[in-house]
């Protein structure tokens, strides 16, 4: 499982989001407290959280202004 954390909710971080879901298959939406939990079931922690770090540096904007990732 791999944890964001929403800063600067708007178009920008619902694109990015979208983003998540489109290329890994996966829901992300935000829960509780602007909290966006991520199922990466077929990866371990590690390979999880470069997947989707990857999937964030491939984006057009500087994902970390939209962003946090928390685990």
């Amino acid at each position: 499982m791999v944890i964001l954390r929403v800063k600067n909710p708007g178009t920008e971080t619902s694109r990015l989001l979208a983003r998540l879901e489109s290329e890994l298959g996966i829901g992300a939406q935000p829960q509780t407290a602007g909290y966006v939990p991520l199922s990466l079931d077929d990866l371990d922690q590690g390979s999880a959280r470069e997947r989707v770090v990857q999937v964030l540096e491939s984006a057009d904007s500087d994902w970390r202004e939209h962003l946090e990732l928390r685990s």
